[in-house]
């Protein structure tokens, strides 16, 4: 037999077993869905003042984020139908959030591998609960830096600035 031959003989017996697995179904099915157990949203002022350590994480997340969705993916004619600010960088996010314990109940937060600053202290009474029982989701947008919204005196669409912030959401499942 040919290489040619020996290779259809191949596919042809294997994919008779590949179809009878994928014809299979399981004999029970599983309806468990996770729910969420605790939940917190907190902004990164809350945490830390030091604007430096905010603006060098805002800059991280947006070199990382791979959608690239500047202006929420609006163009300035859909800009002008909206009654609100919208930010250059207001859908870009991270989930590279982790909770660093520090002693017995402190816990710093890191965003894109930088220390943001510790977790309040009545929050890290429940992290440190539901971190050994549950799954830990967390997940990081940038809020402020530069927007554009359309004023309606001037009939045209001016730009603004505002420093960085990032609205942080924990939850454990």
């Amino acid at each position: 037999m040919s290489f040619y031959e020996n290779l259809k003989f191949f596919v042809k017996n294997h994919a008779t077993h590949s179809n009878k697995f994928l014809s299979t179904k399981p004999k029970k099915k599983i309806t468990r869905t996770i729910s969420i157990q605790y939940k917190h949203f907190f902004q990164a002022q809350d945490i830390s003042s030091n604007q430096e350590t905010i603006d060098t994480i805002a800059k991280c997340i947006i070199k990382n984020d791979l959608a690239n969705r500047y202006y929420a993916g609006k163009k300035d004619k859909d800009i002008m139908e909206v009654k609100e600010k919208i930010y250059e960088y207001e859908s870009f996010r991270t989930q590279e959030v982790q909770l660093i314990p520090t002693s017995d109940e402190d816990f710093d937060l890191y965003i894109e591998d930088t220390n943001l600053g510790q977790l309040p202290e009545a929050f890290s009474k429940e992290v440190q609960h539901y971190l050994q029982t549950t799954i830990l989701t967390a997940f990081a947008y940038i809020k402020g830096g530069p927007s554009k919204h359309y004023d309606k005196d001037k009939e045209c669409i001016v730009e603004y600035d505002e420093p960085f912030d990032l609205d942080i959401y924990i939850q454990f499942s």
